[in-house]
């Protein structure tokens, strides 16, 4: 069943009671720019004197029968910020206004923008003399089908402004969950989200991590095709490409480093001694596979934590680091700045992540200056680094390095590879990074070679320092 009707702000409360906040729901995001956008535009209408109402949109809820309540699936931002402004203006809420969020980034923006609010008083009692509230129309749909309701919600994202990725990929996997683990997991989720926003970085951030790393190392295979990571692939992936298991709370496992019985095997006066390895202690050990198949709820979550804590590993500052872990986090810093194509770091990113998920911190400073070798090419080589350029150093190579790195089985078989990749030494050796008049192609490439050279200690007062750069390959330490 799915009823839509048009109703006032208070006939909201009225007719539909038990309004709340499901845990699947994504945070309350509005921040104090959106707010001030519909302050502006309630000021531009309540100056044209208007006969009509001012139209707030479609609010989509969900009517659980069981509950006798009704979840919020398309309308939190407004109807939150509606409470905010009619709390401050009246002093109180109405009934049913009082909903409950479980995000912490959803009670960052709300005290946020409570604040900005309090400060535009004198604007809100303006629209408090003009009864604003009484003229705000709404459009609602109420299905009694969780299913329906949230293709019908995806259905209108489509054609307008859509949600990010991680908020359909958490709905979605959410909605798998038993209601007991519902609110944990979505408070982990936003966690995630709510640390990125407050440091500003939106490589912390879960839709990053989808589009830049995870859905090209899973996809990215072979020498043939290599998808874009749009929002279709993307929820493709981890949404229609997931699979159920038949018990929820069991989930298989696939080959792995950290998902083997025995490591190593002894050899003394007694036969054979084999010797296992110790539990996972933390979640960056969990058994699983980067490429493997994933399942619907709790070991997506699982998963998509696991990754994370890699890629957390590598690119959040705070937190304690293993030398390792440092050396190879100077090494980038130093190497992979803003001045960097996006592209070449995102690509740098993505080995990393690959290499650590298969053999942790071994050798991990070499790999990261292999690495850079391969990727240094590509930006060597081109004027202009663009998203078809990465894919075409996978093609155009002996072997595709993302396959190579999840497949080895020892780090030096990678680079064995990158060391004896003639395509690459092409480019060192002819100095394709130099045009026909034996100048640089560009000032971006000289500020590559620049650092690299500055890392490595190489004089580049010395003019033949472009003479010594073509050998880089044996500065690897």
């Amino acid at each position: 069943m799915m009823e839509v009707s048009t109703y006032g702000f208070y006939d909201i409360y009225q007719k539909y009671p038990n309004i709340v906040v499901p845990n699947y729901q994504r945070a309350y995001t509005w921040d104090k720019e959106k707010v001030d956008e519909l302050l502006t535009d309630w000021d531009e209408y309540l100056q044209k004197e208007p006969r009509h109402s001012y139209y707030m949109g479609t609010l989509l809820f969900f009517y659980d029968k069981e509950k006798k309540g009704y979840e919020i699936i398309d309308g939190q931002q407004r109807l939150t910020t509606l409470a905010l402004i009619y709390q401050i203006i009246k002093k109180e809420f109405l009934s049913g206004q009082d909903l409950v969020y479980n995000q912490m980034i959803s009670a960052y923006n709300i005290a946020n923008n409570f604040n900005f609010l309090t400060s535009k008083k004198e604007q809100l009692q303006q629209f408090n003399k003009a009864d604003i509230f009484s003229k705000l129309d709404f459009t609602i749909i109420v299905s009694d089908n969780q299913d329906h309701a949230f293709s019908f919600f995806d259905s209108q994202n489509n054609r307008g402004v859509s949600l990010g990725v991680d908020d359909y990929l958490k709905a979605y996997h959410l909605r798998a969950l038993p209601e007991p683990l519902q609110a944990k997991r979505a408070k982990d989720w936003e966690a995630i989200t709510f640390k990125a926003k407050k440091q500003d970085d939106h490589l912390l951030d879960l839709k990053h991590l989808f589009n830049e790393v995870l859905f090209k190392v899973r996809k990215w295979r072979g020498q043939t095709t290599f998808p874009y990571p749009n929002k279709n692939n993307v929820l493709g992936e981890f949404q229609k490409n997931t699979h159920k298991s038949n018990n929820e709370e069991n989930f298989r496992l696939f080959p792995n480093r950290n998902n083997m019985r025995f490591q190593e095997i002894e050899v003394n006066n007694d036969g054979l001694n084999f010797i296992s390895r110790e539990k996972p202690i933390s979640i960056i050990e969990y058994p699983f596979a980067i490429r493997q198949p994933i399942y619907k709820g709790q070991n997506f979550f699982d998963f998509t934590e696991k990754y994370h804590s890699i890629f957390d590993l590598f690119f959040n500052e705070s937190g304690k680091k293993t030398k390792a872990i440092q050396d190879s986090i100077n090494f980038y810093n130093a190497i992979y700045t803003r001045d960097m194509s996006a592209y070449l770091r995102y690509y740098m990113q993505m080995c990393l992540v690959a290499y650590y998920d298969n053999f942790g911190e071994e050798k991990l400073f070499d790999a990261i200056q292999y690495f850079d070798y391969y990727i240094g090419s590509v930006r060597l080589e081109k004027y202009y680094v663009r998203h078809e350029a990465i894919k075409n150093s996978l093609k155009i190579a002996e072997l595709n390095l993302i396959d190579l790195i999840i497949n080895a089985y020892l780090p030096n078989e990678i680079f064995s590879f990158i060391k004896g990749a003639k395509s690459i030494d092409d480019v060192y050796w002819n100095k394709k990074f130099l045009n026909d008049k034996g100048n640089l192609k560009n000032s971006v490439i000289e500020r590559y070679i620049k650092r690299v050279c500055d890392f490595y200690g190489v004089d580049i007062k010395n003019d033949k320092y472009l003479n010594e750069f073509k050998s880089r390959k044996q500065w690897i330490r």
